[in-house]
Protein backbone atom coordinates (compact mmCIF):
# COMPACT_ATOMS: atom_id res chain seq x y z
CA UNK A 1 0.00 0.00 0.00
CA UNK A 2 -0.69 2.79 -1.60
CA UNK A 3 0.48 1.03 -5.23
CA UNK A 4 -1.49 3.46 -7.26
CA UNK A 5 -4.15 6.50 -7.15
CA UNK A 6 -5.45 8.79 -9.18
CA UNK A 7 -5.35 12.17 -10.45
CA UNK A 8 -8.31 12.85 -12.63
CA UNK A 9 -8.24 16.06 -14.85
CA UNK A 10 -11.91 16.04 -14.36
CA UNK A 11 -11.36 17.55 -10.83
CA UNK A 12 -11.12 21.12 -11.61
CA UNK A 13 -8.16 22.29 -8.81
CA UNK A 14 -6.22 19.01 -10.48
CA UNK A 15 -6.44 20.44 -13.51
CA UNK A 16 -5.49 23.59 -12.79
CA UNK A 17 -2.79 22.34 -10.44
CA UNK A 18 -1.25 20.13 -13.38
CA UNK A 19 -1.28 23.05 -15.85
CA UNK A 20 0.49 25.65 -13.77
CA UNK A 21 2.93 22.69 -13.27
CA UNK A 22 2.72 22.29 -17.18
CA UNK A 23 3.58 26.03 -17.71
CA UNK A 24 6.67 26.03 -15.39
CA UNK A 25 8.20 22.82 -16.80
CA UNK A 26 7.53 22.05 -20.04
CA UNK A 27 9.60 19.42 -20.46
CA UNK A 28 8.44 17.53 -17.88
CA UNK A 29 5.51 14.99 -19.29
CA UNK A 30 3.33 14.27 -16.29
CA UNK A 31 0.80 11.51 -16.04
CA UNK A 32 -2.19 11.68 -15.79
CA UNK A 33 -5.37 9.61 -14.36
CA UNK A 34 -4.02 6.50 -12.95
CA UNK A 35 -0.34 7.14 -11.30
CA UNK A 36 1.94 4.56 -11.54
CA UNK A 37 5.11 4.06 -9.38
CA UNK A 38 8.15 5.27 -11.42
CA UNK A 39 5.92 7.76 -13.39
CA UNK A 40 6.22 11.54 -13.39
CA UNK A 41 3.36 13.29 -11.29
CA UNK A 42 2.51 16.35 -9.84
CA UNK A 43 3.13 17.29 -6.50
CA UNK A 44 3.36 20.29 -4.18
CA UNK A 45 6.06 21.37 -2.76
CA UNK A 46 7.42 24.42 -0.52
CA UNK A 47 8.14 27.59 -2.06
CA UNK A 48 8.20 31.01 0.04
CA UNK A 49 5.24 30.44 2.51
CA UNK A 50 3.12 28.55 0.25
CA UNK A 51 2.93 25.65 -1.90
CA UNK A 52 4.03 25.43 -5.46
CA UNK A 53 3.47 22.44 -7.80
CA UNK A 54 5.91 20.94 -9.65
CA UNK A 55 7.44 17.37 -11.45
CA UNK A 56 8.28 14.17 -9.37
CA UNK A 57 9.04 10.83 -9.88
CA UNK A 58 7.16 8.28 -7.72
CA UNK A 59 9.81 5.95 -6.09
CA UNK A 60 13.03 6.33 -4.26
CA UNK A 61 15.61 3.87 -6.09
CA UNK A 62 16.22 0.79 -3.76
CA UNK A 63 19.45 -0.03 -2.51
CA UNK A 64 19.18 -3.35 -4.53
CA UNK A 65 17.32 -2.15 -7.39
CA UNK A 66 13.49 -1.74 -7.46
CA UNK A 67 11.59 0.79 -5.97
CA UNK A 68 10.77 2.47 -2.44
CA UNK A 69 7.17 3.67 -2.88
CA UNK A 70 5.89 4.39 0.51
CA UNK A 71 7.75 4.88 3.91
CA UNK A 72 6.37 3.70 7.36
CA UNK A 73 5.40 7.58 8.94
CA UNK A 74 6.44 5.84 12.45
CA UNK A 75 10.24 5.39 11.15
CA UNK A 76 10.65 7.57 8.71
CA UNK A 77 12.53 9.60 11.17
CA UNK A 78 14.87 6.73 11.85
CA UNK A 79 15.65 5.10 8.11
CA UNK A 80 18.32 7.04 6.22
CA UNK A 81 16.60 6.89 2.84
CA UNK A 82 14.03 9.16 4.78
CA UNK A 83 15.43 10.91 7.28
CA UNK A 84 16.49 14.19 5.60
CA UNK A 85 13.67 14.22 3.46
CA UNK A 86 11.27 14.11 6.31
CA UNK A 87 13.32 17.46 7.86
CA UNK A 88 13.82 19.35 4.94
CA UNK A 89 11.56 18.22 2.06
CA UNK A 90 8.19 17.00 2.19
CA UNK A 91 5.46 17.23 -0.10
CA UNK A 92 2.07 16.68 -0.60
CA UNK A 93 0.34 14.49 -3.00
CA UNK A 94 -2.84 16.11 -4.96
CA UNK A 95 -5.27 13.04 -5.94
CA UNK A 96 -8.51 11.91 -6.36
CA UNK A 97 -8.59 8.91 -4.75
CA UNK A 98 -6.18 5.92 -4.19
CA UNK A 99 -6.79 1.80 -4.58
CA UNK A 100 -6.77 -0.95 -2.96
CA UNK A 101 -7.17 -4.51 -3.73
CA UNK A 102 -9.43 -7.10 -1.66
CA UNK A 103 -7.72 -10.53 -0.73
CA UNK A 104 -9.54 -12.70 -1.53
CA UNK A 105 -10.10 -14.95 -5.05
CA UNK A 106 -11.96 -12.06 -6.41
CA UNK A 107 -9.09 -9.54 -6.30
CA UNK A 108 -11.53 -6.69 -6.65
CA UNK A 109 -10.12 -3.60 -6.93
CA UNK A 110 -11.44 -0.42 -4.52
CA UNK A 111 -11.01 3.15 -5.01
CA UNK A 112 -10.87 4.90 -1.71
CA UNK A 113 -11.20 8.70 -0.99
CA UNK A 114 -12.23 10.36 2.44
CA UNK A 115 -16.19 11.47 2.38
CA UNK A 116 -17.23 14.34 0.89
CA UNK A 117 -13.84 15.30 -1.00
CA UNK A 118 -13.36 14.71 -4.62
CA UNK A 119 -9.43 15.96 -4.04
CA UNK A 120 -6.97 15.52 -1.29
CA UNK A 121 -3.57 15.25 -0.41
CA UNK A 122 -0.99 12.14 0.91
CA UNK A 123 1.81 13.49 2.52
CA UNK A 124 4.89 12.45 1.02
CA UNK A 125 8.54 13.21 0.72
CA UNK A 126 10.92 14.24 -1.57
CA UNK A 127 14.72 14.09 -2.68
CA UNK A 128 17.37 14.85 -5.47
CA UNK A 129 18.46 12.15 -7.82
CA UNK A 130 20.83 12.59 -10.83
CA UNK A 131 17.62 11.90 -12.75
CA UNK A 132 15.65 14.49 -10.84
CA UNK A 133 12.95 14.90 -8.12
CA UNK A 134 11.63 11.86 -6.92
CA UNK A 135 8.79 10.98 -4.13
CA UNK A 136 7.70 8.66 -1.40
CA UNK A 137 4.56 8.43 0.00
CA UNK A 138 4.12 8.25 3.77
CA UNK A 139 1.80 5.94 4.98
CA UNK A 140 0.31 4.70 8.61
CA UNK A 141 -1.98 1.85 10.40
CA UNK A 142 -5.12 1.72 8.23
CA UNK A 143 -8.60 2.72 10.09
CA UNK A 144 -11.29 0.60 10.46
CA UNK A 145 -12.96 0.98 7.11
CA UNK A 146 -9.95 -0.02 5.00
CA UNK A 147 -8.45 -2.59 7.53
CA UNK A 148 -9.95 -5.44 5.88
CA UNK A 149 -8.31 -4.29 2.35
CA UNK A 150 -4.78 -3.12 3.90
CA UNK A 151 -2.99 -2.91 7.47
CA UNK A 152 -1.64 0.49 5.91
CA UNK A 153 -3.11 3.26 4.27
CA UNK A 154 -1.61 7.05 3.50
CA UNK A 155 -0.95 9.93 5.82
CA UNK A 156 -4.16 12.19 4.23
CA UNK A 157 -4.04 15.38 4.55
CA UNK A 158 -7.08 17.82 4.09
CA UNK A 159 -6.40 20.59 2.68
CA UNK A 160 -6.15 23.10 5.52
CA UNK A 161 -3.39 20.68 6.39
CA UNK A 162 -0.81 20.77 3.28
CA UNK A 163 0.99 24.36 4.08
CA UNK A 164 1.72 23.51 7.23
CA UNK A 165 2.80 19.65 6.49
CA UNK A 166 4.72 21.15 3.67
CA UNK A 167 6.62 23.44 5.99
CA UNK A 168 6.91 22.14 9.31
CA UNK A 169 8.62 18.99 10.05
CA UNK A 170 6.89 18.57 13.59
CA UNK A 171 3.44 17.50 11.35
CA UNK A 172 4.39 13.61 11.25
CA UNK A 173 4.14 13.05 14.84
CA UNK A 174 0.49 15.66 14.91
CA UNK A 175 -1.09 13.92 11.90
CA UNK A 176 -0.10 10.11 13.56
CA UNK A 177 -1.81 11.12 16.77
CA UNK A 178 -5.21 12.16 14.46
CA UNK A 179 -7.69 9.54 14.04
CA UNK A 180 -7.10 7.68 10.67
CA UNK A 181 -10.34 9.24 7.99
CA UNK A 182 -13.18 7.16 7.21
CA UNK A 183 -13.04 6.21 3.15
CA UNK A 184 -15.39 5.54 1.33
CA UNK A 185 -14.80 2.92 -0.93
CA UNK A 186 -16.07 2.21 -4.83
CA UNK A 187 -15.74 -0.95 -6.93
CA UNK A 188 -13.35 -0.52 -9.90
CA UNK A 189 -14.07 -2.82 -12.98
CA UNK A 190 -10.68 -3.80 -14.22
CA UNK A 191 -8.64 -6.74 -15.83
CA UNK A 192 -7.78 -9.27 -13.66
CA UNK A 193 -3.85 -8.07 -13.03
CA UNK A 194 -1.49 -7.95 -10.04
CA UNK A 195 -0.42 -5.03 -8.20
CA UNK A 196 2.95 -4.54 -9.43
Amino acid sequence: MCGRYEFSLAEPSLRALWETARQRFPQAQMETGEIFPSELAAVLLGAGDGVQPQPARWGFPGSEGGLVINARAETAASKPMFREALRHSRCAVPVSAYFEWSHDRAHNKYSLRPHGHGVFYLAGLCRDYHDGRRFVILTRPAGRSVADLHDRMPVILTPDEVEDWVHDPERTGYLLTQEAPELERRSEDYEQQSLF
